[in-house]
């Protein structure tokens, strides 16, 4: 699924082949989630500049080989390094992952999506000081006119005029 408009400087997917093994304190960050589900996978992810300060500043993970993948999404994990710690400040499941240009207490917004040829859907994320949280979610459907013609510049679906 392709959404336009929306990359401010990188991109993350799940199924990239560049993706790495992340470094113990990044691992330990997420593990150590009250809810992790995922303790017989691997976690593999990349730096990203979450910050824009110029230097990585963050990393974005999912699990490796599949793990816990649903048909079209697998799970993804944020892990910043704040007061010299790294803080698990995301975690859900889509497909990709792109900053945008808008940053909320210092750190850039996140747009997540996933979508299948029946649906597909949009999630914008800005950052509290201590956590990730959305700021506008939507499901597109191709028939649904009406929500794909409010928000044309995010709706991958082609519609009528």
């Amino acid at each position: 699924m392709c959404f336009v408009n929306l990359a401010f400087a990188e991109s993350f997917f799940i199924e990239e082949k560049i993706l790495t093994q992340v470094p113990k304190a990044v691992a330990i960050a997420i593990s150590a989630t009250k809810n992790f589900a995922f303790p017989e996978c691997k976690l593999v992810g990349k730096t990203v500049n979450i910050s824009g300060q110029g230097k990585a500043s963050g990393y974005i993970v999912t699990t490796s080989q599949a793990c816990g993948w649903g048909a079209a999404t697998g799970p993804i994990w944020l892990v910043v390094k704040l007061n010299g710690l790294y803080i698990n400040v995301l975690q859900t499941t889509t497909y990709a992952a792109d900053i945008v240009k808008n940053k909320d207490h210092g750190l850039h917004q996140l747009v997540t999506t996933s979508g299948t040829a029946g649906h597909a859907s949009y999630t914008r994320w800005k950052f509290t000081g201590k956590t990730y949280e959305q700021l506008e979610n939507y499901v597109f459907l191709p028939d649904d006119e009406k929500l794909c013609k409010a928000h044309k510049d995010i709706c991958p679906f082609e519609i009528s005029n």
